[in-house]
């Protein structure tokens, strides 16, 4: 499975002109998709008057999970990067896909891992987009190692700050799992925050 990043790297460096064409807004409107279910959630929140606490963040990069906004609030650099790391995921998808499908015609139950390959194709086409995974480091300064603790720092300190829906979109891209858990962290953190009050 080593070989597995190298094989989608490539993939993806090759891919990424022949797709440069393709609709680059996917992930900003699954942010706009995620965001409306957090809306529901609110909702059904609201009449009980609880209110969220962020997690703290890491003051480094050295966590799992790198936020797109400094300390100070503002953007990182790689997260203001969101329309190249479309294009990039996108190449990573379709790498990762084919790649998947690959293994699952030469061997019995490879097709088991192509949704793992396609995800992996889509983190490592938005990397390469970025500049690679150093670059999204060096110009991070605050990191997670749980995604769920990331997920409510993130509604919670800047969900209602303009450009969030970019930043969402392209953390969604390098952590393609925060599409689907986004929303559950939040209704988890509110139920805890429920409980707490009573």
């Amino acid at each position: 499975m080593k070989l597995l990043p190298r094989l989608l790297t490539v993939l993806v460096l090759t891919l990424t002109p022949a797709i440069a064409h393709a609709d680059t807004m996917a992930d900003v409107v699954k942010a706009q998709v995620v965001l409306g279910k957090v809306m529901q959630i609110i909702t059904k929140y609201q009449q009980y008057a609880v209110t969220l606490e962020a997690p703290t963040p890491r003051s480094n990069a050295k966590g799992r999970y790198l936020l797109p906004y400094t300390e100070n609030g503002a953007l990182t650099e790689w997260a203001t990067k969101t329309l190249n790391v479309q294009l990039g995921a996108l190449a990573g998808e379709k790498a990762g896909e084919a790649a998947g499908k690959a293994l699952a015609s030469k061997v019995p139950f490879g097709g088991l891992a192509s949704g793992f390959m396609k995800k992996k194709g889509k983190e490592t086409g938005a990397l390469a987009a970025l500049g690679g995974k150093d670059f999204v480091t060096k110009t991070s300064s605050q990191s997670f190692d749980n995604l769920d603790d990331y997920a409510v720092y993130l509604h919670v300190t800047h969900a209602n700050e303009g450009g969030y829906q970019q930043a969402l979109a392209a953390a969604m891209a390098i952590y393609p799992e925060l599409e689907t858990s986004y929303d559950v962290a939040i209704n988890k953190a509110y139920k805890k925050a429920l409980v707490a009050k009573k």
